[in-house]
């Protein structure tokens, strides 16, 4: 019994064949969208850093 499952095994794995490779996609519209998202969370990033610190400003005179 032993020797049928482990030809079953070894057919099983002789029976696969190799993967195919796929191409590579590079979509340049997305990118340039990415980059310009990530420049507007920059800004916005550092308008709201600004604006908290002119904000605390007068905290910390009183």
């Amino acid at each position: 019994m032993k020797i049928r499952i482990f030809m079953l095994c070894v057919s099983c794995m002789l029976a696969v064949t190799g993967a195919k490779a796929q191409w590579v996609v590079a979509d340049p519209g997305n990118l340039a969208q990415g980059i310009i998202n990530a420049t507007k969370n920059i800004v916005q990033t550092s308008s709201t850093a600004t604006n908290m610190l002119n904000n605390c400003a007068p905290i910390k005179v009183i």
